[in-house]
């Protein structure tokens, strides 16, 4: 609440009291009713004698000087009395207008034609001028200056303001790109009033005049800067801006020919109102515009946004404004101007689209060494094609996966997977009958708007239209005279000439014909876009058509080259080979390997003989020198690998003898491979030089250093086995699918390890005469119970390893992999392209390495696997040691104890994480088991076999 001051207030009360405002009295007066009957009939005829015993007055007031000049330019006519002047307005009916009457309206002067309004703003504007200059008095601003101008002066300076120029009465403003009033004082703002019309009316017919003009400046300020890009930046913005241009110039010339023209200016008083409305699309037009690129009236310079001038944001922004005017039905024109913009500035964009699938142009053939279904074409060691290996695989790597947003999905889901199968099409097979077809056809993604060609390429007629458009004629010349040219080249036509034709003529008629395209597409534009296609994102779709269905020809084409080449592509036949060798499931790889690496012989013995470097030679020496080691027994390794009694073996007797596995397993013709088709035959040749083990370098320091110790479980870790693929099948075998294939070997070098072990406890402990334990029953019978839970556990977890985990997940993939697949089982799920392929394959791995608890999220429980075997391990080791004299029986016996404790514990943890990952994991619905119907059949997964895990190691619960 506001406080007062109240002696303050007395004095303001006081001042303003002796000075007090004069009273408003009534502007008018009723006389009161005298105390008599009233008589109203006698009151009008004495009113009406009155009136007429008056004397004689002038006819017009003296003081209307203007009246009065008219009455003085007519001389003839006699003066009448003031008596007669209403009767004759009265009797003056000028085409039964109304009966507005006005000192103006009376003079003689005055125009004589109909009025059809009795709204004094409808009559003259000279008359409504003064009546609303009496009424509304202007106050005098000497900030303002006015300029009071004519209608004529008026259309004829805005006539060129229009324009985007400076005229007579507006001036260019550069700070603020305006059109200001010309000539006015330094800080003083103009105002032009239009003769009959106010500040409101003239202020409002001039600005959207000044508006266009404006408009137009800051276009072609806009496509200025635009023509500064660089040509890096792609031909897309460049587009942009020639298509920008041209709608410029066509804009200009059609405001050019708008009215009025100088000549109807000098003959005749145009209609300033539908003048006014005549520009109204125009201004529209230009609105539209220059919110596409930011540069609104309501902007001022410094404002500004950043114009991205990239193609995709660029094509973005242009679809979204076209497809709001579309959905809000704007002019057609707008519509049309739009599409214009969309059509010219893509046109470029989408045929390199269609270019980078291989659809329109002439694919040019590398210079380079093309990559052929050779032999060497695959080895490392050529420099040729190590380099062009580099390419092919950076060129994948740089292929833009970011596409504007009006792309339908359909193209979006194929799009770059076509990309991409391109470049692997064309190294993997050149001269593929698709890629010739697609290098000879034209490009033919572009837009179309017309309601004929939309309903020609929904009925398939689209071949025949475009064909008719770009096809080159093959018939005779026509006479030069008969050559119709394009808009565009209509001035080359003087080449054409005969020497000396048109001598002394002129022949170059100098017309302007950049803005024809833009009134044709105008002209062409419908009004509303089909049925069929009812909304742009379904004329869209139909555009991009036939690039969706090349790009899925495309990626099938290439996928069914690697599923059913008969060459060195077939990704089939790499894929029995990792499976064979990798993962250990051929047998004659498995058994080789295994002896090579392991032994269950019952005695540890290393021969200190020089000898052979060769593994059966090794194998069936007899009678060698034999000394015994100082080293504790590594049971379950080889002891060629521990001749020199360190570890990891070093030297060139581990390469040699690995080498010779691989070599040597290729000595039966099936190999375990498959079923000895013909086709595979070229890869099963190359594998000797494919695969080969190679030497990981590990970590080493505390904790991390147990691959250097051959008791250890991890004592194999260093080794693992390598694979070179095809250049073009690195995208289906790559480094990191070949990275999880070697995690599994290592897996399974572990699981042969310990069963090796096992074997040789089983033939220590065999002989009955001579038990291990020969004072100690209890020890012993402890040692056949353990040796009896380890093997079972053991062999258990090798067949789930062998058959669940990796048979039960391969074999089904492999099946989907026949050419003949889909005509067998029509409900097995297909691959739409190589690279979902490449990811089944990844998630392949995924679900074995999952059912073997060996992936990164299941490190607790694989932590508790791993620690099972080894305990099973450093039992054997100890068995081991007790076998050879090195522990006595008193001393082994709590040692055994004490790991068996530990395995009970470990395997009864181990059994409830697994009951409770079966339990919360999507295999629980299914217990215990499912059976497959039919000829299909199901992979076993990954987290989803681990029941049948649980079900093999926990049958009877004993732990």
């Amino acid at each position: 609440m506001w406080h007062y001051n109240l002696p303050e207030l007395d004095d303001f009360e006081q001042k303003t009291s002796s000075n007090g405002l004069p009273p408003l009295g009534p502007r008018f007066f009723v006389p009161p009713l005298v105390d008599k009957p009233q008589n109203p009939i006698m009151d009008s005829l004495k009113l009406t004698a009155s009136n007429k015993s008056l004397p004689p007055r002038p006819r017009l007031p003296l003081e209307l000087l203007l009246i009065a000049s008219d009455i003085e330019r007519i001389p003839e006519r006699v003066p009448k009395l003031a008596n007669t002047l209403w009767t004759d307005a009265a009797a003056r009916k000028v085409g039964f207008t109304n009966q507005t009457l006005s000192w103006d309206r009376l003079s003689p002067l005055h125009s004589s034609k109909a009025s059809t309004t009795a709204f004094l703003s409808e009559q003259d504007t000279l008359v409504f001028a003064a009546a609303r200059y009496h009424v509304q008095p202007r106050l005098q601003d000497p900030g303002s200056e006015r300029v009071y101008v004519t209608q004529e002066e008026l259309l004829f300076s805005l006539k060129m303001t229009v324009l985007g120029t400076s005229s007579t009465l507006h001036a260019w403003d550069s700070r603020t790109e305006r059109f200001i009033q010309a000539r006015t004082g330094d800080g003083k703002s103009g105002l032009l009033l239009v003769d009959g019309k106010d500040e409101v009316i003239s202020t409002s017919i001039i600005s959207r005049f000044t508006t266009i003009g404006a408009l137009l400046r800051r276009l072609e300020t806009f496509l200025g800067a635009l023509r500064t890009k660089s040509a890096h930046e792609g031909p897309t913005v460049h587009a942009f801006a020639h298509s920008l241009s041209t709608l410029l110039t066509y804009l200009r010339d059609t405001l050019t020919r708008c009215p009025p023209s100088n000549e109807s200016l000098a003959f005749e008083k145009p209609a300033l109102s539908a003048i006014w409305m005549h520009y109204e699309i125009y201004e529209e037009i230009l609105v539209a515009l220059s919110s596409l690129y930011e540069r609104g009236m309501d902007t001022l310079p410094q404002a500004y946004p950043k114009f991205d001038s990239s193609p995709i944001p660029l094509l973005s922004r242009v679809y979204s404004h076209l497809n709001n005017h579309l959905e809000r039905r704007s002019p057609r024109i707008i519509s049309a101007i739009f599409a214009f913009i969309l059509t010219s500035a893509s046109r470029e964009y989408l045929q390199q689209v269609a270019r980078s699938v291989g659809l329109g142009g002439q694919h040019q053939p590398k210079t380079t060494h093309v990559v052929g279904e050779r032999h060497n074409q695959y080895d490392m060691d050529d420099e040729e094609d190590g380099e062009e290996e580099e390419d092919i695989f950076d060129a994948l790597e740089k292929i833009e996966d970011n596409f504007p947003s009006f792309f339908p999905p359909e193209l979006l889901d194929v799009l770059p997977a076509a990309q991409k199968s391109l470049i692997l099409l064309r190294n993997a097979q050149p001269d593929h009958p698709l890629l010739r077809t697609s290098a000879t056809t034209t490009a033919a993604i572009k837009w179309f708007w017309s309601t004929s060609d939309i309903e020609a390429v929904w009925s398939n007629a689209d071949v025949a239209l475009r064909d008719t458009e770009t096809a080159p004629s093959l018939a005779a010349s026509p006479p030069l005279s008969e050559i119709t040219y394009k808009p565009e080249l209509e001035l080359f036509r003087i080449f054409d000439l005969e020497p000396g034709t048109y001598v002394g003529q002129p022949v170059l008629n100098v017309k302007d014909t950049s803005s024809l395209p833009v009134q044709a597409f105008i002209n062409a534009f419908p009004e509303t876009l089909p049925p069929i296609t009812p909304t742009l994102s379904h004329l869209t779709s139909l555009v991009f058509y036939p690039l969706v269905q090349h790009a899925s020809a495309l990626s099938s084409t290439l996928l069914s080259l690697f599923l059913s080449s008969s060459g060195i592509l077939n990704f089939r036949s790499h894929l029995i080979l990792l499976r064979s060798y990798l993962l250990l499931t051929a047998p004659p790889f498995k058994s080789r390997l295994s002896s090579a690496l392991f032994s269950d012989a019952e005695d540890y013995e290393i021969d200190t003989n020089p000898h052979e470097m060769s593994l059966r030679s090794l194998r069936r020496r007899s009678n060698k020198k034999v000394k015994e080691s100082t080293q504790p027994w590594a049971i379950g390794i080889s002891p060629s690998l521990l001749e020199r009694e360190t570890w990891p073996p070093v030297g060139g007797d581990l390469s040699f003898f690995l080498r010779t596995v691989i070599v040597d397993s290729f000595e039966k013709p099936d190999n375990g491979l498959d079923d000895g088709e013909s086709e595979k035959d070229i890869v099963i040749e190359e594998a000797g030089w494919r695969l080969g083990f190679a030497i990981r370098d590990l970590p080493s320091g505390p904790g991390r250093d147990k691959w250097l110790n051959p008791l250890s479980i991890e004592a194999l870790d260093f080794l693992y086995m390598d694979y070179k693929p095809p250049n073009t099948l690195e995208i289906l075998i790559s480094p990191d699918v070949l990275s999880k294939y070697q995690r599994m070997f290592a897996f399974t070098l572990r699981l042969l390890r310990v069963e090796n072990a096992l074997k040789s406890v089983f033939r220590v402990t065999r002989q009955i005469v001579k038990p291990l334990f020969p004072t100690l029953a209890a020890s012993n019978k402890l040692l056949m119970h353990f040796r009896f839970i380890a093997q079972s556990f053991v062999t258990n977890l090798s067949e789930y390893v062998f058959d669940t985990a990796i048979g039960g997940n391969f074999d089904p993939f492999i099946l989907r992999l026949r050419p003949n697949n889909s005509a067998e089982n029509p409900t097995a799920p297909g691959f739409s392209d190589v690279f979902e392929l490449a990811s089944q394959h990844s998630a392949l791995l995924d679900d074995i390495l999952s059912a073997c608890l060996l992936r990164s999220g299941q490190r607790g429980v694989g932590e508790l696997l791993r620690q099972s075997l080894e305990l099973v391990l450093e039992f054997c080791v100890i068995v081991a040691e007790l076998h050879r004299g090195r522990l006595e029986e008193y001393q082994a016996a709590p040692m055994i104890e004490e790991i068996f404790q530990k395995f009970k514990k470990r395997m009864g943890t181990l059994m409830k994480v697994l009951k409770g990952l079966v339990e919360k994991g999507p295999s629980s619905d299914r217990w215990p088991v499912e059976v497959s119907s039919g000829r299909e059949r199901r992979p076993t997964g990954g987290a989803d076999a681990l029941n049948q895990l649980l079900m093999r190691l926990d049958l009877t619960n004993w732990w």
